[in-house]
């Protein structure tokens, strides 16, 4: 063997044959990314329209009574003392309050009281200090309120002139006292109405002389709650007016509640 031969065969002893590189696999094929679709342009912003002109505004039209509805008319009047008001807001008919405390009686006549509640029954009652009445009244707390009718006009008048101080008013004119149920106070037995009274409230006496009552006890005539009787009412002045006509005319109008 030649020497070039000898090497060649030495060489392919020392080297083993080298394995081929295996080929490499091809990519794997991607999905082509989608065609994303192009973001739909902005609306342009709306047109506001323009503000409508404002309107000039309507002349008011003169308001016309309805002929079809015939209204109450307006009354003409004229200016009034304020000192004389009680002619028109006079309350309640004339009562006698009778009063009793250790022993001493009295009557005097009272046109200023009004119902102040229903349960319990209150009344206020303004009694002047200067009333003899006032004094037994606060001291013994209790009285009755009596109602005469126009057959006591005189009565009612005369016993408003004198005073309890030095006049026993029961004997002098007549009158008939019965003892009270639930007061010490005595009843006027010729009055169509008593109601016994205690004084509830005297927070007011001092400013005011206005003493507020319950009423514990009622005395009516069958006569009385039945037709209503004609009552003296005072207008100031010396004017009295008596009660006159009852009517139940307009009772369908209040609701139930307001009865």
């Amino acid at each position: 063997m030649t020497p070039a031969t000898t090497k060649r065969a030495a060489k392919a002893k020392a080297s083993p044959k080298a394995k081929p590189t295996p080929k490499a696999k091809p990519a794997a094929k991607t999905k082509p990314t989608p065609k994303t679709k192009p973001a739909p342009k902005a609306k342009s912003a709306a047109k506001t329209k323009p503000a409508a002109k404002a309107r000039p505004a309507a002349k008011a039209r003169p308001t016309v009574k309805s002929k079809s509805v015939a209204g109450p008319r307006p009354v003409k009047k004229v200016d009034f003392p304020v000192e004389d008001v009680r002619r028109f807001l006079e309350p309640g008919p004339i009562v006698l309050v009778s009063s009793s405390y250790q022993g001493e009686t009295d009557i005097m006549t009272m046109g200023w009281h009004m119902v102040m509640g229903f349960e319990p029954a209150l009344i206020g009652c303004y009694i002047w200090n200067a009333n003899h009445s006032h004094a037994l009244i606060r001291k013994s707390k209790v009285c009755v309120v009596n109602v005469p009718t126009v057959e006591l006009a005189e009565t009612v008048v005369d016993i408003g002139n004198c005073s309890g101080r030095d006049t026993d008013k029961f004997d002098k004119f007549g009158l008939t006292p019965q003892p009270g149920v639930m007061v010490s106070a005595p009843l006027i037995a010729e009055c169509v109405a008593n109601f016994e009274c205690r004084l509830v409230d005297a927070s007011l006496i001092d400013t005011y002389s206005l003493f507020v009552f319950e009423v514990v006890k009622a005395h009516a005539a069958p006569a009385a709650i039945k037709t209503s009787p004609r009552t003296l009412h005072y207008r100031g002045d010396g004017a009295f007016m008596i009660a006159g006509e009852t009517t139940r005319q307009w009772r369908r109008r209040f609701r139930p509640e307001m009865l």
